[in-house]
């Protein structure tokens, strides 16, 4: 399994509209990519979210990767969203389902 975690900060009082339409809109289109297998966002402070990608092999998260950029380039821009960071890589210890 491969993972990116990306954070975000947002403008203020903009977090709660960010993942609304992260969830009525990118969910869905990335739990239809292959090696698809979880995706979390959590908010982090008031201004702040950081979202957690997981795919099978490497080449299906950087696709993934890709294309949530360019999601959020079309559906987010006329809100105040920045990454901040994004690390990703091998998952080399799991626990869980």
């Amino acid at each position: 399994m491969f993972m990116s975690i990306r954070t975000y900060t947002v403008g203020s009082g903009q977090r709660d509209e960010v993942v609304r339409r992260v969830d009525a809109g990118w969910t869905d289109e990335l739990r239809q990519l292959p090696g698809f297998v979880s995706y979390y966002v959590i908010p982090t402070g008031a201004n702040g979210l950081v979202s957690v990608t997981v795919f099978v092999e490497e080449p299906q998260l950087e696709t993934a990767v890709f294309k949530s950029g360019e999601w959020v380039g079309a559906h987010l821009m006329d809100l105040d969203v920045s990454l901040v960071d994004n690390k990703q890589g091998r998952v080399e210890s799991h626990l869980g389902g």
